[in-house]
């Protein structure tokens, strides 16, 4: 991320997603059973595989981890589009809130951002496209940049769909980048966006872009209360 290091405590719902004991992805606490990220972070994979962390400005070490217990990523999510780049993960144990853990609201079903406003994106990813990770949380402010402009910076490979939203500058220099997928792209101190994909890194007219989650809510909302029934059900037998 080509960004800035910030006080950790006003960011308190980012989380590391952990694979196999080194961070992979970041991702947005949204209840203390509920980890909001991106599907390319993990379809194809096992819940087993995966921890989470919170709590900590570093993505190695510090604050507590969580076992990932199940997941569930959007059906209509696929590399050749990019489409619907969103997932669930529901964990084993609750976490525990405290001054450095707590969730974040999601934005509300077709809640629009205004092309221009600022937004804020945080993780653990490249400070520059050609490598560069840091282990200290970073985050970048951003402007919501219009859907048509950015459809006509990356046609013809991708289409921007009505489930993305884009952010950047038009000279470059600030995005998100390799190891911030999953992240949250906040507005008005709700989640608004999923880290999901770009050409490069902060690269001049090519903005990053988001799972839109006001467009993606009732699925989120569905899946949310689908992971949470199936484990009730599971206890109770």
């Amino acid at each position: 991320m080509i960004s800035l290091v910030f006080c950790f405590a006003f960011f308190s719902f980012v989380v590391s997603l952990v694979r196999r004991g080194r961070h992979s992805c970041g991702g947005a606490l949204v209840a203390d059973d509920i980890v909001v990220t991106a599907a390319h972070c993990i379809s194809g994979s096992f819940p087993e595989m995966y921890e989470i962390r919170v709590g900590s400005s570093f993505s190695q070490k510090g604050g507590d981890l969580y076992p990932v217990g199940d997941f569930r990523w959007h059906p209509d999510f696929s590399y050749s589009k990019m489409d619907s780049d969103i997932a669930v993960l529901w964990l084993k144990k609750k976490v525990v809130f405290s001054d450095r853990v707590a969730p974040i609201e999601m934005a509300d079903k077709d809640e629009e951002i205004l092309d221009g406003d600022v937004t804020i994106v945080t993780g653990w990813g490249n400070l520059f496209e050609t490598g560069g990770m840091p282990h200290i949380l970073q985050r970048v402010a951003v402007p919501k940049v219009n859907e048509q402009q950015c459809n006509a910076a990356y046609q013809p490979v991708y289409t921007i769909t009505n489930n993305m939203l884009c952010a950047g500058t038009s000279e470059g220099g600030k995005d998100a980048c390799q190891g911030d997928s999953g992240g949250p792209l906040v507005h008005n101190n709700k989640l608004a966006g999923v880290v999901s994909w770009g050409l490069g890194c902060a690269r001049p007219d090519y903005p990053g872009v988001y799972a839109k989650v006001s467009a993606l809510r009732t699925w989120l909302d569905n899946n949310i209360a689908m992971l949470r029934w199936k484990h009730v059900q599971r206890s109770v037998e």
